[in-house]
């Protein structure tokens, strides 16, 4: 009569233990984009995640700007991936001047994260009117969540250490 009871009291107590997510778990210690944005990260502002999916497993480690040998503009920015999983990005910058826009955004580039890894997205200018960049950073899948469809992910109460 007990055992039922026991069981189901088990059942209740692990359920709660653990909640499910649309984007896989973060290990311990790496700061998420969401989590930069909430902590006011400086230095960053030139950066924008595109994909609130993304912006859960991945961070932006800097943004540095210089000028080439020839005085454009240049921008390098390194992302790295909080998750144990693959992520596709594309990232591209926008560039302005003292007047606006001085020349189109660059192209999309295609941007791969190994789990736990890093990647350094580099862009030049090409008008010597540019003192201003800005990065975009979007879901390699155009909108579509790169995680599995209607896939959630357990995350424990209390991850390993």
């Amino acid at each position: 009569m007990y055992r039922p009871l026991l069981a189901l009291s088990l059942v209740a107590i692990v359920s709660g233990c653990a909640t499910t997510q649309s984007t896989p778990p973060t290990f311990a210690g790496c700061r998420t984009w969401e989590q930069q944005q909430q902590a006011g990260a400086p230095n960053l502002g030139a950066v924008s995640v595109l994909s609130p999916e993304l912006a859960k497993v991945i961070g932006v480690q800097e943004v540095s700007t210089a000028r080439t040998g020839t005085g454009m503009a240049a921008v390098q920015t390194t992302v790295y991936n909080c998750s144990d999983v693959d992520v596709a990005l594309i990232m591209r910058t926008r560039f302005t001047g003292a007047r606006g826009q001085t020349e189109p955004p660059s192209a999309w580039k295609s941007v791969f994260l190994p789990p736990r890894g890093q990647a350094t997205y580099g862009e030049s200018a090409v008008s010597q009117a540019t003192d201003k960049v800005a990065v975009d950073i979007y879901d390699a899948n155009r909108g579509q969540s790169q995680f599995a469809p209607g896939q959630t992910y357990t995350v424990p109460a209390n991850p390993p250490r």
